[in-house]
This record gives C-alpha cells, structure tokens and sequence, in this order.
C-alpha cells in the first residue's frame, strides 16, 4: 500500500465525523458569542472545539444506527460500504464523547449544563427506541433546538455571561435552521420510506415539506427583524427566494439549492464578523474536495450534486 493511500486512509477518520454538519454548528456557536459583546479568544476557540468534537461523536452514533438507509440512500457510506469497521466506530464514538463530557465541566455550570443537554438531544435523535430523526415534526424540532438554540446558547455562555434572555435571542435561529432541515428530509424519503423512518419528509410528502420550510423561513425573519436581530434578518431575507423557487419548480437541483444555499448565507455573514471563520470554512471546503476526489473520485461538497441519489 503506497504512502498516499495510508494517508488517505487515516483522514478517513476525520472526515468519518462529517465536517460538513461542524459549520452549522460552529456559525451560530459564533453569532451567540458575537451577541454577547465579548471578544474571541483562545478560551472561547477551545471551548468550540469541545463542542464541536461532542457532535463529530454524536454523528458517528447517527452514521451506526443510519448505516442501512445510507446504504439505500448511497450516501455517507463510510460504514456502509465497511470504510471504517463498525467496532472502530463504537470505540471513537465513546473516546469522543467520554473526553468532551470530561472537559465540558471547566466552560463552568451554565456551559455544561447546556453541553449535556446538546449530548443527550443528540443520542436521543439517533438511538433507538426514542430516536427522534424518525419521528415527524420531533426531528424537526431536535435539529432547532441542537443547532439553533443549544450551539447559540453555548457561544454566549462561554463568555462567563449568565444564559439570562438568550433563549428568547435564539428562537429565530431555530425556526431558520428548522425550515432547512425539513428540506433536508426530501432527498432521504426513498431510503427512510424502505427502513421504516417516519420522518417529517416522509410523513408530510415533498410539496408539503416544501412549503414548511417557506413558512418557517418567513417567521424567522419576522421574529429576527423584532428582536433587531441584524444576522438573522439578513440571513432569512437572502434566503427566502431559495424557500419559494423548489415549489414552483420541484426538481433535485432547486430543492438542492434551498438546503446548501440558505444553509449557508449565515456562514459567509459571519466571515464579515470573523474574517479568519472564512479561511477556516476555505481550508475545510478545498480539503473536501481534494478527499472525496482523490478517495472517492466524487465530486462533493457541491451545491447541487453530490453523493446523494436522485429522489
């Protein structure tokens, strides 16, 4: 086995946590901080990075428990198609979330706390018998809640800052992650319909789903103009033609559109708050790239292809 292979093959690992999932979370881990007035240091990079490594082992619970619709669905199939040995990713996953849970007690109370809540929302998405992710409306509501208000949450308290009335700061950002993640549920109807996950895709139907995700888009941007929430406004204005687009024309490629797109306009808003949160999202997005290539010879991440089947 050549040297470039081996390599390949040890940042199988890194990319087995699926790096894509770490920008929601670290964008609004980043406006929660950027509202708290503090200023970002070492201690808040660190605290992120716990956060972050806790959801890399959150995933690879989601990926174990997935592996047979992402198998149907052909996507994340790093255990799928036996990547990564499924006794492997037991033992990452518990190192992962032992390690976290270990060092999230030194962010102080109001920062564990919330960490704990954000581990187990996550297991009781993924494991069964609870597992929310196949539950209509609960795994909607799972997705806002983890990314939208506990990431939000986290940002702000680990300033040292009491949580206080940043719950109520963080709402528009979980109808905004909510209205993508009922989208998300569309390309993955084929392979939850065959393993019997009810999700709100599932359960709703395409144009339904659609819709939803409009209607959450809307209220978001109602509720951040309220609360003079300049990020949010912003993020769910520039993101609304992509919400209304899928509905008049339902295709792969539009409904691709509304996830990766809206996904991503409070990352780049955020680039203008933390200039180096760009070279950081540039960094993982040309290794991306170079990964899949190189390992895969699959061009992703794209806006509009990937490794999803068609639906």
């Amino acid at each position: 086995m050549s040297a470039r292979v081996k390599t390949l093959r040890l940042f199988d690992y890194f990319f087995f946590l699926r790096p894509t999932l770490f920008i929601p979370v670290w964008t609004i881990f980043l406006i929660g901080h950027y509202y708290s007035g503090e200023k970002f240091c070492w201690y808040s990079l660190l605290s992120m990075i716990i956060f972050t490594l806790m959801m890399g082992g959150v995933y690879i619970l989601n990926q174990i428990v997935d592996r047979e619709s992402d198998r149907i669905n052909n996507k994340v199939f790093f255990l799928a198609e036996d990547i990564i040995p499924l006794k492997t990713a037991y033992i990452y996953m518990f190192s992962l979330l032992i390690m976290t849970l270990a060092i999230a007690p030194f962010f102080g109370s109001p920062y564990f706390f919330v960490f704990l809540a954000a581990l187990i929302l996550g297991i009781l998405y993924s494991l069964p018998p609870i597992s929310l992710k196949a539950r209509p409306f609960l795994d909607m509501f799972a997705n806002g809640i983890g990314y939208g208000v506990f990431s939000f949450v986290l940002g702000w308290t680990t300033t040292g800052k009491p949580i206080g009335f940043m719950w109520i700061r963080s709402i528009p950002y979980f109808l905004t992650v909510s209205a993508v993640f009922v989208n998300t549920t569309i390309p993955d109807i084929p392979g939850d319909s065959a393993t019997n996950k009810i999700t709100t895709g599932v359960f709703m139907g395409k144009k339904n789903v659609m819709l939803l995700g409009l209607v959450l888009d809307l209220i978001s941007l109602f509720i951040a103009v309220i609360l003079k929430d300049w990020i949010c406004t912003l993020g769910a204005a520039i993101s609304l033609p992509f919400f209304i687009l899928p509905l008049f024309r339902p295709g792969k490629k539009e409904i691709l559109l509304s996830i990766r797109f809206s996904a991503s306009i409070l990352s780049l808003v955020m680039i203008f708050v933390y200039p180096v949160f760009g070279l950081l999202l540039l960094i993982l997005y040309f290794s991306m790239k170079f990964y899949y290539k190189k390992r895969f010879n699959i061009n992703y991440p794209a806006f509009t292809s990937g490794i999803e089947n068609d639906f």
